[in-house]
């Protein structure tokens, strides 16, 4: 079968790429196919946080973000051996959903608005020719002009077309349970979010996070450890006794739900974005390696990548040399930088006495730093 555009992976920067493409070029959209190797609703490992940013980029695609079930954070607790600073928001700091169902209505929307989209097709093989890409998935075979590699920090896309690209990874570990399954009440905190980093003088580059969510009609809780690894060399440590740590601290007996990990393309400015006939979004290109925020970024990779495309059919140049710029000076790749610099600044230190100085004494200037960082960054969205 043939399109202009194949977009592999339907999560939300393939997802963001489509609805960027109907909105703004409706004609290349309905030549445009989104290819998921699983089927809607299909499970995803994620703490599901999406920042004020990302709420922007739905409202200016014309999506509503009530319609999908999510939990608001009010209280962000940012913390260093029980102490640190507070992000405060009326309305929220920032959004929690399940994937599998933000997921999920994001391809429906993609649908409404003109764009093919075959699940169950996983891919394959990937090659790159003259006049194009060549796509082999379980489904079938497919041709295009373009690929677009959309399918995770795991891309089938980029490790088959850019080969001996460094691998930039992130960890992260993972628990969901309901009230029920954890035995103690949830009520109090059902709109406080925790990021707890004090487990990195013990070689962790990251934090313990403690997140609310909707289990179904049930209010449940997400907690993980997120490695970042953004500082090379340092040999990493098993994530599991952390969250196990941060568990008995808590009084948190999980006893029969199951721990999942997963990893997370970090950002790397000097990193491959593209080739001839191929485009990176979201995890596949690299997302937050100070937070690991995915969803927020992913949705913004989505309105490069389409304007990239707009451009290469509008001039017939498929050489995307122009990309990485465009990356980079977009308002994605500028916070991106920033974060990753702060990152390796950050996970550098594991002096504990240090440490306790940045959260203990000097909570205040970086309470307003990490407001103006993480959480207000993709507000407001002026004209990019």
């Amino acid at each position: 079968m043939q399109y202009d555009i194949v977009i592999v992976g339907s999560g939300p920067a393939g997802a963001s790429t489509a609805l960027h493409l109907a909105q703004r070029a409706p004609d290349l959209a309905a030549r445009t196919l989104v290819l998921e190797s699983a089927v809607h609703p299909r499970p995803k490992l994620c703490a599901g946080g999406i920042m004020p940013g990302g709420v922007s980029w739905l409202t200016r695609l014309g999506l509503d973000l009530d319609e999908v079930p999510s939990t608001n954070v009010t209280e962000a607790h940012f913390l260093f051996e029980g102490r640190g600073f507070v992000v405060r928001r009326d309305s929220a700091v920032f959004r929690v959903v399940r994937r599998e169902q933000f997921d999920a209505w994001l391809v429906g929307k993609a649908r409404q608005r003109g764009v093919a989209i075959h699940e169950g097709a996983r891919v394959r093989r990937v090659e790159v020719h003259e006049s194009g890409v060549s796509i082999e998935t379980d489904a079938g075979q497919y041709s295009s002009r373009v690929v677009v590699g959309a399918d995770g920090a795991n891309s089938v896309v980029r490790r088959m077309t850019m080969r001996g690209a460094p691998s930039r990874l992130s960890r992260l570990i993972e628990a969901r349970a309901t009230q029920s399954q954890v035995g103690i009440d949830l009520t109090s905190s059902i709109h406080r979010a925790t990021v707890d980093f004090s487990w990195m003088p013990e070689g962790v580059q990251g934090y313990f996070w403690d997140f609310p969510v909707q289990i179904g009609d049930c209010a449940g809780r997400t907690w993980g450890v997120f490695d970042s690894r953004a500082c090379l060399g340092s040999r990493p440590r098993s994530l599991a006794p952390v969250i196990d740590d941060a568990f008995a601290r808590q009084g948190i007996h999980l006893d029969g739900v199951p721990l999942a990990g997963h990893p997370l393309r970090w950002f790397d400015p000097h990193g491959p974005f593209s080739i001839p006939n191929v485009l990176l979004v979201g995890d596949a290109a690299g997302v937050d390696p100070l937070l690991g925020e995915g969803i927020s970024f992913a949705l913004g990779y989505g309105e490069i990548a389409a304007q990239e495309l707009m451009d290469a059919f509008g001039n017939n140049q498929f050489d995307f040399e122009d990309y990485r710029r465009r990356v980079l000076t977009h308002r994605v790749g500028r916070y991106l930088r920033r974060r990753a610099w702060v990152a390796r600044l950050l996970y550098r230190l594991r002096s504990r006495a240090l440490l306790r100085c940045a959260w203990h004494v000097l909570g205040f200037p970086v309470g307003k730093l990490a407001e103006w960082l993480l959480v207000d960054w993709g507000t407001p969205l002026r004209s990019l």
